[in-house]
């Protein structure tokens, strides 16, 4: 077991820098989706079993064809030692580190919770903005948009929402959060957690726990902007220089998580999604998976790398345990003569008959001689300092936290001048609108002239004589140009106008001197009104 774990965490390290360095071609050639599928190498090498082993029995001891009864009887017994026992190391590392594994996983998933917890107790639902199971509600505790939860979906948004976003950029983060549960991120957040968990001394996971994480985001940027007009992708832009803020807890998915933002934004500019290459990508990417597990499986460079390791940990660490020396006995211990027929079948003679003369007793064995202690073999202390572990680990911390305030700053800089870029850019369209609205203005009066000069033609042309009158109406406060013909003509016309002119004023002259008593008063003031109107009209040549 402890050979598997080894084996293991060398070959997941190895396959982590594997992908850190192929990452950044593989987006830029194939698409950000394929790279973040890379990270199935190192998750499923993880969980990958040992392959079966021949197992070589050790060699038995061979016992002596003949016994040397005289030897048995003159062994002496054994007598039980204290034999101090040796400290296991291995099996003391393997238990800090699953203590620290576990440790690391609690206190995480303990601060995803507590930071949920706190988010969601003043939360405003929002059900219009619910789809596809998700459920969408405002916080004031949120600092971007975020998706959280594996079997409840819930989006949270800031409780500023609706004076941060307009109705574009919205809708592009609230679909940003929504491609995170329909891929599962969530779920797959966990089990890097876990897998980095296992990995807690490793500075190499924290690193590729962080470009796995700016991945992940980059492949949701380009689902979203697959088909994005370029306002959308400036909306979408705007969006996420708004949401922009700092590390959440590592199982939940910001919007505007402070991790490289200006590499996404670049992205936006300049990745186009294209079919046949996303299918030569991911073919590349099963190919680099499936490799990587058969490289790195039981057998392989990585497994025997790991044994020699392995073998030479265990030389160094393996306790020292004192040889046990034979165990003389006392010099004043006589051993008794055997009896006769033993000593008889010990001389190779029968048994004796009973009228058979006595065999002399045999002479006591003498003793063997003492045999000197063994001088204790001193114990060898291995000091396994975790100074050094420690100190590497906050080393790399220490980078993480450097790497973060970098990655704050380029993002303050990268909103700066996107903001500025969209003033200019709505400058430019209020320009460009007003020029617009001028020109238009201007092409209606020239086509409300060449229509009023287009009917003016056909009504000269429609006119039998020639004699027209061009009049100007007004009707719901445009100018209508009404030609009007005249089957008299131009002489004839003026001579008649004056004619009706001079008989409406004798009229208005004769019903003024009119008595009241022939004619009511109302009476004659509507006749005077519409004498004078047709007066007017006479004058004015209508």
């Amino acid at each position: 077991m402890i050979s598997w774990a080894v084996e293991t965490l060398v070959a997941t390290s190895i396959l982590m820098l594997l992908v850190l360095a192929v990452r950044v071609p593989v987006a830029r050639h194939f698409g950000p989706h394929v790279a973040y599928g890379l990270w199935l190498l190192p998750a499923l090498r993880m969980v990958l079993p040992p392959l079966p082993e021949d197992v070589t029995p050790a060699p038995l001891h061979i016992l002596p064809s003949t016994i040397d009864l005289q030897a048995l009887l003159l062994m002496p017994m054994p007598v039980e030692t204290a034999v101090e026992a040796g400290t296991n190391w291995p099996l003391v590392i393997a238990a800090m580190w699953g203590l620290g594994a576990l440790g690391f996983l609690a206190w995480h998933i303990a601060s995803y919770r507590r930071f949920v917890r706190a988010t969601l107790e003043d939360a405003t639902q929002l059900p219009r903005f619910d789809r596809d199971g998700v459920e969408v509600c405002a916080s004031p505790m949120a600092p971007g948009p975020f998706a959280a939860g594996i079997f409840l979906k819930t989006i949270v948004l800031p409780e500023d929402y609706r004076r941060r976003y307009d109705r574009d950029e919205l809708r592009l983060a609230i679909e940003h959060e929504v491609q995170h549960h329909r891929r599962c991120d969530m779920s797959a957040n966990f089990a890097a957690l876990v897998v980095l968990a296992l990995h807690w001394w490793n500075p190499i996971a924290y690193f590729a726990h962080r470009a796995f994480r700016i991945d992940q985001e980059l492949a949701c940027d380009a689902i979203v902007l697959a088909r994005a007009t370029p306002e959308e992708r400036h909306a979408y832009g705007a969006a996420l220089l708004k949401s922009a803020c700092g590390r959440l807890p590592v199982a939940a998915c910001a919007l505007g998580a402070g991790d490289d933002l200006k590499r996404r934004l670049k992205m936006m500019k300049t990745y186009r999604p294209n079919a046949a290459r996303t299918r030569a990508g991911s073919m590349i990417a099963a190919g680099l998976v499936g490799g990587g597990l058969l490289l790195t499986a039981s057998g392989g460079i990585a497994a025997e790398t790991s044994k020699k390791v392995e073998a030479e940990v265990r030389e160094v660490l393996a306790p020292v345990v004192p040889a046990l020396a034979p165990i003389a006995p006392p010099a004043s211990m006589a051993v008794p003569a055997p009896p006769a027929k033993v000593q008889l079948a010990m001389a190779g003679h029968p048994h004796p008959e009973p009228s058979a003369v006595p065999v002399p007793p045999v002479p006591l064995v003498p003793p063997a001689p003492a045999v000197p202690p063994v001088p204790p073999v001193p114990r060898v202390h291995v000091d396994v300092d975790g100074d050094e572990i420690a100190r590497e680990v906050r080393e790399a911390m220490e980078e993480v936290r450097r790497e973060a305030a970098e990655a704050q700053r380029d993002a303050a800089e990268a909103r700066r001048e996107a903001l500025q870029e969209a003033a200019e850019a709505r400058r430019e369209a209020l320009r460009a609108g007003e020029e617009a609205r001028r020109e238009g203005a201007q092409a209606r009066a020239e086509a409300a002239r060449a229509r009023a000069l287009t009917r003016v033609k056909v009504a000269r042309a429609q006119c039998a004589q020639g004699n027209y009158r061009v009049n100007v109406e007004v009707d719901d406060g445009r100018k209508i140009h009404v030609v009007r013909c005249s089957p008299w003509s131009n002489e004839e016309a003026a001579h008649m106008r004056r004619t009706m002119l001079a008989g409406l004023q004798s009229a208005r002259a004769s019903i003024i001197a009119m008595d009241h008593r022939h004619m009511p008063e109302h009476a004659r003031e509507q006749a005077l009104q519409s004498i004078d109107r047709q007066i007017e009209r006479l004058r004015e040549g209508k």
